[in-house]
């Protein structure tokens, strides 16, 4: 066993006594179930719990990475030299204030569809869009995940943010400036420890209605959930005239749906998502990615950004 092994083991029991995995395949971890081994794993059950992982983890000078339900990640074939964080800290909290607006609290952990199915139960109305986006609060406000034209962004009144340094501060929605899948955070390395959104009143049962309707409708765009994919892989890019262009619509005609690279390959019925079929590498996603983006620049003269996040074993 390595020193900074010893120093790991030891900062943690110190900290929290949280168990320290070896190895975890993360592929186990990711909806493209892809990805190798991780040198150190824990499973953070409480915010205390994910402080404590990440401040040992910096004592002990290693790369640490907070993940959530892995939802939008593709990890490396050589999995990830440091530790890496399963966030699974969950609650929600409702506070209603004089004005008959409600606050929505949730835990950086909390699954989205907890959020929007209790905001539902007690009649609170906006958060429908989210309705079948996969994921955990904390990553979903990093990525400022949407659908339908609404974001989650819109609606997040403040959260409480730890520091890459250990410190935790309160910041209002004015400090993620937030745009189209994204947020400051993914530039300062921020971890989400908690997200308060307001939410007005409305009718339960037209609520409930149209998370219905959405559920149905992304049920005839996207893969069978059963299928190993990370959901759009492509951000819709911007046209000359501000526009959002649907990279689903543009990768069609360049006959993405027919492509595939290894055990990756893109979904037939919608070309904007790229799965594994089953015995893909990272290497095969990447590699069809790839390919992608440059039909769509040789054809449109448009660069496509991914909205998936490769994490790299090496920093």
């Amino acid at each position: 066993m390595g020193r900074t092994e010893v120093e790991f083991h030891r900062a943690l029991e110190e900290r929290a006594g949280l168990p320290v995995e070896r190895g975890v395949l993360l592929k186990d971890h990711s909806n493209f179930r892809i990805g190798g081994p991780a040198d150190f794993f824990v499973r953070a059950e409480t915010t205390a719990g994910l402080r404590a992982a990440l401040a040992a983890a910096r004592e002990c000078g290693l790369r640490s990475r907070v993940i959530g339900g892995g939802s939008n990640l593709l990890f490396d074939d050589a999995g990830f030299r440091g530790l890496i964080v399963k966030n699974l800290a969950r609650g929600l909290r409702l506070d209603v204030l004089p004005s008959g607006e409600a606050r929505v609290a949730a835990v950086s952990g909390t699954h989205l569809s907890d959020l929007v199915d209790s905001a539902a139960a007690r009649g609170l109305k906006g958060l429908e869009f989210l309705a079948g986006i996969p994921g955990s609060v904390g990553g979903a406000v990093c990525g400022n995940a949407g659908a339908f034209g609404c974001c989650l962004g819109d609606f997040l009144s403040e959260a409480a943010l730890l520091g890459p340094e250990g410190s935790v501060r309160m910041e209002k929605r004015e400090y993620f400036d937030f745009a189209y899948r994204h947020s400051r955070l993914k530039a300062t390395g921020e971890v989400v420890l908690e997200a308060g959104f307001s939410l007005s009143p409305g009718d339960p049962a037209a609520i409930r209605g149209r998370i219905e309707e959405n559920l149905a409708l992304r049920a005839t765009r996207h893969p069978d959930p059963k299928m190993a994919y990370a959901g759009s892989y492509f951000k819709n890019p911007l046209g000359p005239d501000g526009a959002k262009i649907p990279a689903g619509r543009l990768l069609e005609q360049v006959g993405a749906k027919e492509s595939a690279v290894g055990g990756a390959a893109v979904f037939r019925g919608h070309a904007n998502f790229i799965y594994n079929r089953g015995d893909a590498f990272a290497a095969d996603i990447l590699a069809l990615a790839r390919e992608l983006k440059e039909r769509v620049r040789a054809k449109f003269g448009v660069e496509l950004e991914e909205e998936v996040v490769f994490l790299r074993a090496e920093a």
